[in-house]
């Protein structure tokens, strides 16, 4: 599949507001920021395994193997490597839900075992991602030949999908509004739809060369991450979709978009982006308890006279170190495992 730069690009702005969202609470609540981020991940991810699998021209069976096959490589050895430290290391939290982390079904079960937040939380994301894996690829492959089914069907379950994140209609399901398959794939969906429309042209040039459209995204992307209203998740959804489809298209006509993504660094994190994703939570988590929180709950802010807002502010150093160190250890995590496991992905799954 053509490589498209500006994806990862995109990845490094997702990550970005995840790790502002774990690392800096009141500047992360603020702007909606945890939300966007995994959303935009969804968005790309639906976009770039549809895309895949409608490219595919080999059988339904063997495409359907080479699929899940490269995918295993490329999400199963750091997760599993991290639920294995965690267990080696004794951690509550790993041990008494490891059926549940194990099997990809933590998203539910941190809900309905109203499990408390700790390392792990952020894998409930991971858990929608791979439960979409096991039955999209069947119904992309399926139907790939068939735009007549694929298109109505793909609309309906995204149209679902949102109806419920924004009425939450169906009661039974209400409390996983935020963290189930059903609504979330909505996201996911919404990107495999622009997958179909980018294979079969469907949008034309000019809507992508007219400058009006980035400024008006853009605007309706800052209003949304800073304000809430009934279609918010619906706004943001359909944003992330605009900057893909203008990504794979051509360049960005608001400069400053361009050169982030397009940024050697940004760019560099964003193909890393899976590994500080699964690595972030956990460095910034066991840091805090272990070390930073000892000392800094034994300060007696009201002491400091003018100064005692320092006690909110924590998060200006803690930011930059953790995002250092997650960058740090994704690093390492793609250099010596994951590069040398994904080598394999065309010996095995060309």
């Amino acid at each position: 599949m053509k490589y498209y730069e500006k994806i990862d690009g995109l990845r490094f702005i997702a990550i970005a507001l995840v790790l502002i969202e774990h690392f800096a609470d009141p500047l992360g609540h603020q702007m909606t920021a945890g939300y966007y981020g995994v959303d935009l991940f969804f968005v790309i991810s639906g976009f770039l395994i549809t895309n895949i699998l409608l490219n595919s021209k080999a059988p339904f069976l063997r495409s359907y193997k080479n699929f899940v096959g490269r995918r295993t490589l490329r999400i199963f050895p750091i997760y599993y490597l991290m639920l294995a430290i965690f267990l080696l290391i004794g951690y509550a939290p790993c041990r008494e839900n490891i059926l549940y982390l194990a099997t990809y079904t933590f998203n539910y079960a941190w809900v309905y075992n109203k499990i408390p937040m700790s390392a792990l939380t952020h894998f409930w994301s991971l858990a929608v991602e791979e439960q979409f894996y096991l039955f999209w690829p069947i119904f992309i492959l399926t139907f790939r030949y068939k735009p007549k089914i694929l298109y109505p069907a793909t609309i309906a379950i995204t149209v679902l999908c949102y109806f419920q994140l924004t009425t939450g209609y169906f009661t039974a399901v209400d409390d996983y509004n935020f963290v189930g398959l059903f609504p979330r794939a909505g996201s996911l969906c919404l990107g495999a739809l622009g997958a179909m429309l980018d294979r079969d042209k469907k949008i034309k040039d000019s809507f992508f060369e007219n400058p009006l459209w980035e400024w008006i995204v853009f605007a309706g992307l800052i209003a949304s991450l800073l304000t809430t209203y009934e279609l918010k998740y619906v706004t943001l959804a359909f944003c992330s979709l605009f900057l893909i489809l203008k990504s794979v298209h051509s360049d960005f006509d608001l400069k400053f978009l361009n050169r982030i993504l397009t940024n050697k660094t940004a760019v560099y994190i964003g193909t890393i982006s899976y590994g500080i994703y699964i690595f972030h939570l956990p460095i910034g988590y066991f840091i805090t308890t272990r070390f930073v929180a000892p000392w800094w709950d034994k300060i007696n802010f009201d002491s400091l006279g003018s100064f005692s807002f320092v006690r909110h502010y924590l998060w200006v150093v803690l930011l930059p170190i953790y995002t250092l160190l997650s960058i740090g250890v994704a690093t390492l995590s793609s250099r010596f495992i994951e590069k040398p496991i994904l080598s394999l992905k065309d010996r095995f799954f060309k």
